[in-house]
Order: C-alpha cells, then sequence, then structure tokens
C-alpha cells in the first residue's frame, strides 16, 4: 500500500485530497517525465451527482498499479513508492489526460 495524495480536486473519487477508491492504476508505458503520466482510474465529476461514485471512504493508504515502464518506483507494475502524489500537469482537468503521477522519476 502506498500514501497517496490526490490533489485533482475534479476527480469523482476526491474527498480532501485523499482518493475513495482502495486502488488507482497509473498509465505512460513509455513516459519520460511527470505530464506523460496519468491517473487511468480518474473519472470527471459530475454536478449534481454524489461526492464519489464507490460510496467509499476516502483513505491515505491505496494500492498503485504502475504501468510506467522507465518509472524507478516501478517493481513488477506495483509502485514501491512510501509516499505518491497525483496532481494536473494542466489547468482545467476534465480527462486522465490532464492528470499525472507527480511522483515519477526515471530509472
Amino acid at each position: 500500500m502506498n500514501r497517496l495524495e490526490c490533489q485533482v480536486t475534479s476527480c469523482q473519487h476526491n474527498q480532501h485530497s485523499q482518493c475513495c477508491l482502495a486502488g488507482i492504476q497509473v498509465d505512460g508505458p513509455s513516459a519520460q517525465e511527470p505530464s506523460q503520466t496519468c491517473c487511468a482510474s480518474y473519472e470527471e465529476r459530475r454536478q449534481g451527482g454524489a461526492q464519489n461514485a464507490m460510496g467509499q471512504n476516502p483513505t491515505v493508504e491505496t494500492d498503485i498499479q504502475c504501468r510506467v515502464k522507465g518509472c524507478a518506483y516501478n517493481s513488477q507494475n506495483r509502485c514501491e513508492a512510501s509516499s505518491v502524489c497525483v496532481g494536473c500537469c494542466c489547468g482545467d482537468v476534465s480527462s486522465k489526460s490532464g492528470t499525472e503521477c507527480q511522483t515519477f522519476r526515471n530509472k
């Protein structure tokens, strides 16, 4: 499990900088920098919708699947960083391509 901070306030699963999912997936197989990664678990918050789609409580401990081959923290498609931050790589995030793993480090 990883300690996860999520700065993507437009995500359906974000509550107070914590994720309501038990696990997320970070994509960007050939990424060379954070902006080339994304949170594949991102879902845009819907107007008038529930705070989170899963009905779960937020947690700081999350299982992170990692598909970023060049990341120093990737070990057999699992993130081994003790603390991970998912943030925005652009101002107005409305899709997963606007997110990034800010913890990414090249091997």
